[in-house]
């Protein structure tokens, strides 16, 4: 298991938990499953795959999966390019954020051929951090409030973004600073990089307002600089969204490793 910002092996941390392994024959279908503990994971022992399984397969690997997302059960004949996970939409239409997933991927060789084959698992889903500044601090923070919109709201099982609008909500806290940020980092389901055609990532800031009005949008950024924001797997997109006096937004966007937060300068 690799952190893909540092390249380091994290297996002995324990960090990925369980797996499923999940075999495709080289067409592309569904033939079976394979369950892996933790502790086999920690101990890299090896996993007898059934028979049927061995000759040319495509292998899709997915640890972690808790109650943080919906996880699909192929059945016989499914296609790997079928979804195999999906957010959670809650009631009042916003999503969930899904569980620290990793994902990896292998072919297997022919049958017959006396080898084993090792599959890298990286961290699967993107975080993100956001920060507001100049703020009414005069105004109780739990009426100010963020939304991000995401292009896609799961996976397949060959491990791409597969598409269907998301919209989560986070709240915020003021800090000793004025700044008024999410609570520490969440997860999101990654941007897809190769698709240059692929729908916008939208962060919202807004006023709640009374029951009979509308919240009012205090801001809302979809890029930075002319590049589009992005939430690449592995990694911490930090965001800040300065409210300059008189008008008109300020925002800088900084990727950093896994749950690291940026510390934005005062100026």
């Amino acid at each position: 298991i690799i952190d893909e910002t540092t390249g380091r092996d994290i297996t002995e941390t324990g960090e990925a938990g369980s797996a499923v392994l999940y075999l495709f024959y080289p067409e592309g279908y569904f033939v079976g499953r394979a369950f892996v503990t933790g502790e086999q994971i920690v101990r890299h022992a090896p996993v007898l795959l059934p028979v049927e399984a061995l000759d040319r397969c495509h292998v899709s690997a997915w640890t972690n999966a808790g109650a943080g997302q919906l996880f699909h059960s192929p059945v016989q004949g499914s296609g790997i390019e079928e979804r195999a996970v999906s957010l959670i939409e809650g009631e009042d239409a916003f999503h969930g954020t899904p569980d620290d997933l990793f994902f990896g991927r292998a072919r297997l060789g022919p049958t017959g051929e006396a080898a084993s084959e090792e599959i890298t698992l990286i961290r699967k889903n993107a975080r993100i951090h956001i920060t507001a500044r100049g703020l009414d601090r005069n105004t109780p923070e739990d009426l100010y409030y963020f939304t991000v919109e995401i292009p896609d709201d799961g996976y397949d099982f060959a491990g791409n973004p597969i598409s269907g609008t998301a919209h989560v909500r986070r709240t915020g806290t003021f800090r000793d600073n004025g700044d008024f940020s999410t609570d520490g980092t969440f997860n999101l389901v990654h941007t897809d990089e190769s698709d240059s055609q692929a729908d916008e990532v939208i962060v919202n800031l807004y006023e709640r307002m009374s029951a009979r009005s509308a919240d009012r949008l205090l801001a809302s950024v979809t890029e930075v600089d002319g590049d589009r924001i992005s939430l690449p797997a592995g990694r911490t997109l930090n965001l800040l969204i300065e409210l300059n006096e008189g008008g008109g937004l300020s925002i800088r966007m900084e990727i950093t490793p896994w749950n690291e937060i940026y510390q934005w300068d005062i100026w």
